[in-house]
């Protein structure tokens, strides 16, 4: 019986040392989880700054007082003498790492023997965790703060353009201008905000010209292939300067190979708004006084030289009744809405257009490179009445002597002037 009796005693005592090891197991586990799911391990810092024992919603508050205090920071940009100074913020820095808190505490995670080895470690200074904000500049941000700034020019580049003595060409050089370079400029931020630079020279680079030096040359602009004039002769003050006006507006037109020039597109409105003055034109086949009177003049003008330069006429109408400048069937009217003289450039080269008055007369030319062809424009009245004429216009092209192309190229209708 004694020995039944200890031995069921000992069996008793056993289990409730069992018991009491299980329950102290199950008190040590129960409580490292919840101060690894509740709190920062011992030796974790955030920016030099201790998080241990901080619980998440502490982490949070201290990385978003980071990022506050990393918003204010600035960058003073320097422009030959003029500074302009902007925050972080304001030029779009944003952060790589503001999900820290879940960071840390994803990694106090893991199995009962795994989350032991790691506090033992942090409590004993084996484990040591380091966490940093990284700074970026979110570039669509940056561009959109940045798009209405450092646009202008500093200096205006200036194009090439030909320079005509008589006839003889030569070419005034183009000169680039300066404008910020806005691609070095965000790449030298952003470099600002990765090492924490607070200050930035703006870069200037080159703002070359819509036509260069180099563009002229190749143009293909050598010499007068075409010209053709008018007499002034007869006109009023206000006729000859609206002629004038129209005449200097034309001059230093280039025209690419194949373009179509319009002659309303490029002299546009010829209007009082635009500084022409009152002068005699025919309307519906009446002399009445309008602004721009006489412009007629230079299109017309403009239409001899085209037609001798063997170019593709595109549009062209004559007159309602005969004009005195030029012969019957060689006029282009033009009005601001239609009609238009427009024609094609088919020479395969660039041509430039020269057009003034000297004094006695309305001159065009065309400059390019010659063809070797050679026209000639004549007009013969075919039908007259009492109330019209009718004149046919012919044109003969001759290169190397040999006749290449002739027959009629138009054919007009006026009415009679009383």
């Amino acid at each position: 019986m004694k020995v039944r009796s200890w031995i069921i005693g000992s069996v008793a005592a056993a289990g409730i040392g069992i018991c009491a090891i299980g329950g102290f197991a199950y008190n040590y586990i129960s409580k490292m989880n919840q101060e690894l799911n509740t709190y920062v391990l011992p030796n974790t810092t955030f920016a030099d700054i201790s998080l241990d024992g901080k619980t998440k919603n502490e982490v949070v508050k201290i990385i978003q007082q980071k990022m506050d205090s990393l918003d204010q920071q600035s960058i003073t940009y320097s422009l030959r003498g003029t500074k302009s100074t902007y925050t972080w913020k304001d030029l779009g820095v944003q952060y790589k790492g503001t999900d820290i808190a879940d960071e840390i505490f994803k990694e106090q995670k893991g199995s009962i023997p795994e989350r032991y080895t790691l506090q033992k470690q942090a409590a004993e200074g084996k484990l040591q965790r380091s966490y940093e904000l990284t700074a970026q500049l979110d570039a669509k941000k940056y561009e959109e703060f940045m798009k209405d700034k450092y646009n202008s020019l500093l200096t205006q580049p200036k194009n090439a353009s030909i320079s005509i003595s008589g006839t003889n060409i030569s070419v005034s050089p183009s000169v680039d201008g300066e404008k910020v370079d806005k691609e070095k400029l965000q790449a030298l931020t952003e470099e600002a905000v990765s090492k924490t630079i607070a200050s930035v020279d703006v870069p200037i680079t080159a703002a070359k010209p819509e036509r260069t030096t180099e563009d002229v040359q190749n143009m293909g602009i050598k010499e007068v292939i075409a010209e053709y004039s008018s007499p002034v002769a007869g006109r009023n003050a206000n006729q000859v300067y609206n002629v004038s006006r129209a005449a200097n507006k034309l001059t230093g037109v280039f025209i690419a190979p194949d373009e179509v020039f319009s002659f309303n597109g490029h002299v546009g409105l010829t209007n009082a708004a635009n500084g022409y003055k009152l002068a005699g034109v025919y309307v519906n086949g009446k002399l009445e006084q309008e602004a721009g009177g006489g412009v007629c003049q230079v299109s017309s003008t403009l239409y001899g030289a085209i037609l001798r330069a063997d170019l593709s006429i595109v549009e062209r109408s004559n007159h309602s009744k005969p004009v005195h400048y030029v012969p019957l069937g060689q006029d282009a009217t033009i009005a601001d809405y239609g009609p238009d003289l427009k024609f094609k450039n088919n020479t395969g080269h660039y041509i430039y257009l020269q057009s003034f008055v000297d004094g006695a007369n309305t001159v065009v030319r065309v400059f390019g490179t010659s063809t070797g062809k050679s026209v000639t424009v004549s007009s013969k009245v075919v039908s007259e009445t009492s109330k019209n004429i009718t004149v046919a216009t012919y044109k003969t092209v001759k290169q190397n002597g040999q006749v290449i192309e002739s027959g009629q190229i138009s054919q007009s209708r006026y009415k009679k002037t009383a």
